[in-house]
Order: structure tokens, then sequence, then C-alpha cells
């Protein structure tokens, strides 16, 4: 009786509180915020998770949605929706857990859609720690909590959110956004780089994946040049184009007297990658974001909860950190949140996801393989 209350009195609230809700999350959240089985509300009034995938598809519309689309699909997304919906709930009840889900973009997606944004990653060897390193490490201080958005250091040094988009290109956002730092070092203003340039003219697989090493090897064998965005942009679905459109740029060294250069840091050291974080800018890291497709549920439930990742300090036990590394992406910074130490990250995959585009990801203890294959890109 209670649900048949709720769906006839959910609906005639359904309009106004959408009027009036900044997300699609605080949507779903207002609307059951009076029950405590929302899982149960949910299971049980199909009608309403038809009104709340209706409300989501306006939010975020597709293109498939404009033409005659086979009903067994539109029937295997809103599945995929609840399915996911049911997820978040249930993990943001947990008092447990130290972050928190949303819905938004991806909450409908397929398990092929999720794979394509994940990218092949050819991992180089492990480099290990050498003495003169940990000598140095211990002679070193650095401030407990760091965001390279908010110092006065070298202004613009981490420009906007990009959007990767439908394509595996996430090594190239990653390269851009490890780089955009001596971008701002060298010209003392805001340039976001442009990783189409990679995408379409590096030595990688475009859309398909790559690695750091071949996407830095390009840069160099280019003269240390790569366009900025404005000059060289991204195509309007993410794809790799044809052919390289522009294969000149800024150049990204001083001269004679510093040199574009990178260095593998130490694996497993996460004590190191914060000295490196603070005194020298932005790191570019391979990260596990799980997977999908097999029977492994602790890759499953990295891919879900990654995917729809809202705030707090992400933490998913068990989540391998030498296999399955699929992503890309850049720490901006670091701190404590309730108790946990976190890295500061920032993804390519538009501002709506996440929180405004970033993810705090647990810091010392590998989450994710996040401290396997470090590496740091600038000016030495």
């Amino acid at each position: 009786m209670q649900s048949l209350v709720f769906f006839v009195v959910g609906l005639s609230l359904i309009g106004s509180i959408a009027s009036s809700s900044s997300s699609i999350q605080d949507f779903v959240d207002q609307l059951l915020s009076n029950y405590d089985n929302k899982l149960d509300i949910i299971e049980k009034n199909p009608f309403l998770v038809d009104r709340i995938y209706r409300y989501y598809q306006q939010t975020y519309p597709r293109t498939e949605q404009s033409r005659n689309l086979d009903l067994t699909i539109l029937m295997k997304r809103k599945q995929i929706f609840k399915e996911n919906l049911k997820m978040i709930l249930a993990h943001n009840q947990n008092p447990q857990s130290t972050f928190k889900l949303k819905l938004n973009h991806m909450s409908d997606w397929t398990d092929e859609e999720s794979a394509a944004i994940r990218a092949k990653i050819p991992v180089e060897p492990i480099k290990t720690m050498s003495r003169i390193d940990t000598v140095q490490q211990r002679t070193l201080t650095v401030p407990d909590t760091y965001d390279w958005r908010n110092q006065t250091r070298v202004p613009n040094a981490v420009t906007p959110i990009k959007d990767q988009r439908h394509c595996g290109s996430c090594y190239a956002f990653a390269m851009v956004g490890a780089l955009e730092k001596t971008y701002a070092q060298i010209y003392n203003t805001s340039g976001p780089l442009s990783p189409q340039q990679l995408i379409d003219c590096s030595y990688e697989s475009g859309c398909e994946g790559g690695s750091f090493v071949g996407t830095f090897r390009y840069i160099k064998d280019n003269g240390d040049r790569l366009n900025l965005e404005k000059d060289y942009p991204s195509t309007p679905n993410g794809a790799k184009q044809d052919k390289c459109q522009n294969s000149s740029g800024q150049l990204l060294n001083y001269n004679q007297t510093f040199a574009l250069q990178y260095r593998q840091l130490p694996t497993n050291n996460e004590a190191y990658m914060k000295q490196t974080v603070y005194q020298q800018g932005p790191i570019y890291v391979y990260y596990n974001a799980g997977k999908r497709e097999g029977n492994n549920t602790i890759l499953r439930e990295a891919s879900t909860k990654f995917d729809h990742y809202a705030t707090g300090v992400y933490d998913v036990p068990g989540c391998p950190t030498h296999e399955n590394m699929n992503h890309a992406m850049v720490i901006i910074g670091y701190g404590t949140e309730n108790g946990t130490d976190y890295w500061l990250v920032k993804n390519s995959w538009g501002a709506a996801w996440g929180d405004n585009g970033y993810i705090k990801i647990k810091r010392n203890s590998n989450m994710c393989g996040i401290a396997t294959w470090p590496y740091y890109a600038g000016l030495f």
C-alpha cells in the first residue's frame, strides 16, 4: 500500500521537483527523501522508474533518440539505468563508505560503451627507487595539502576540464594535462594544449589507446612543439581524423637552458609522488578504471563506481594494482579528508562527471594502481 501511495504522490511531485533540482541525482534524492526503503520503492514501481528515466533522457539527450530507435535497445538502456540507480542508492546509504555516487551521462551506457572510453595501455618496465632518490626524499619536506589549481607559483597551471567523449584517448588528454603547467611556466598564460593533435598525429593508436612514452616521443620528434587547443580543436565526437591536420605548435622549452624531458617515478612510492607533485608539478598516472566485461566482480564494481563517482575519497578495496591498466589521468594535488589521505586527480570525461570533472582517490594504498606507473614531464 505504501508503494502505491508513493507512486501516486510521487508522480504529482515529479514535475515540481524536476524544475527546481540542480541535477538528476538531486532530483532522485529529493523524490525519495522521505522513504527508508528506497530500493523497494524503485523495484516495485516501474512507472516511477519510467518517469525518472524520461527526465534523465531530457537531461542527457542522445542523438539516437531523435531517430526511430529499436524498442529493444530502449528497454535495454532503461534496465541498465535502473540497475545503476539501485546500485547508487544502496552505496550512498552505506555509512562506512568514504565517497558518494551519482547518476550522470553514463548511467544508461552499455558495457561496450563503457569499455570504449577506457584504453589499451602498453605499460613500460617498472622503475624502482634508487639509493640516491631515497636519501633525497628524506631531506625534503612538503605541505600536507596542495592543489595546483589554487596556487600562485605558476598561475594557470591547470586548465578547464576536457571531454574525450566516446574515444579511448585518455593517454592524449593526460599528456596535455601534465604539460599545461610547463606551457604556463614558459608563456605566463593559460594554454589549453591540443589532445586532438596527439590523437591524429602521434605514433599511438588514436581511439584505441596509447602510452606515455610513445606520446612524449612524438612531441620530442616534433621539435618539442604542440598546438594549443584553439589552433587544433577536438572533433565533435572526439574521433581520430584521417590525417594530421597541423604538425606545428607552441615550443615547450627554454632554448638550451632547460630541456623538455620526462622522468618515470619509482613505483609504489606515494611519498615520493607527493614530493614531486608539490615541487615539480602535476604528474601523469596509469590507472585501473575497472571493466564491465567478464566475471571479475571487483573489476566490475570498480568500473561502475568509478563511472558514477560524485564526491569523497574513492576507495574500492581489492582493486588490482598491476593489471587491467586501462586509463590515464593527471594528479594535480593531494590532501586529507575526514582522516583519509587522497590524491586530487583530473579526469577527461567532462565536467558533468565526478566532482566537476575531478576525483579524490585514496592515497598511500596504491589504489587501483595509481602509484604503479607515474611520470613527470617538464623542464629540467
